[in-house]
């Protein structure tokens, strides 16, 4: 273990602003996390770290981020406005959009994450089991589309740097305080997606520590 007297260091990162998204859950969610005193999570150091929407200098940013931190496990987060739940990716594509631009309003050099490299790359943990332990928090589901924007590319350049569990989940947006419309009505609360991420980095952090994924159905009903 990486974490401090043992515990089980668990990277977790989150997005800011965005083009179409002038504010981002995934931060309010990142430092509920830093914040938590929940039991099951005595035993997980929860590193928290902001990452821009920036498609330009994330393979060396992401490099120095994980040397730095040096991680039993990765979850990233980001958001999918267009979701109505938490979507647990299984893999990432070697692709971006040249119709999408980032943060600074810049496109992708090119239509690949890395030339040359692997067309898909699967992500380092148990879907189903992480995504059946979130939702017990709020709906979640597993998706194989991480997209083709800065969040696929972030995961697919996170798997293939390191070698430990890592996943990436896209929350949805956040269900309005006064609803004006009955489907936002379906939309988990901020409170309910950070439950159901909480889960997600015990359940990770499990993973991380015993090899595992029959550890996460008893041990996740604590968290």
């Amino acid at each position: 273990m990486s974490g401090r007297r043992g515990k089980t260091r668990v990277l977790v990162t989150a997005f800011g602003a965005f083009p179409g998204a002038p504010s981002n859950p995934t931060l309010a969610i990142a430092a509920a996390l830093r914040r938590s005193r929940r039991g099951a999570l005595r035993d997980v150091e929860i590193v928290v770290r902001e990452l821009p929407v920036a498609y330009g200098d994330a393979a060396a940013r992401l490099t120095k981020l994980l040397r730095d931190t040096k991680p039993d496990a990765v979850l990233h987060l980001g958001l999918a406005a267009r979701r109505r739940t938490l979507s647990v990716e299984t893999r990432a594509v070697n692709r971006l959009s040249a119709l999408r631009v980032d943060a600074a309003r810049r496109t992708p050099d090119g239509p690949f994450v890395a030339p040359g490299a692997r067309p898909t790359l699967r992500a380092r943990w148990p879907g189903a089991a992480i995504a059946a332990a979130m939702g017990t928090r709020a709906p979640a589901r597993i998706s194989i589309d991480a997209g083709d924007y800065v969040c696929n590319q972030t995961l697919y350049l996170t798997l293939a740097s390191i070698d430990v569990p890592a996943g990436f989940v896209h929350v949805p947006k956040p269900r309005p305080r006064r609803p004006r419309h009955r489907a936002d009505l379906d939309l988990p609360t901020l409170a309910q997606s950070t439950a159901a991420v909480e889960a997600a980095v015990f359940a990770l952090a499990l993973v991380a520590r015993n090899g595992s994924t029959r550890f996460i159905r008893a041990g996740t009903s604590a968290a």
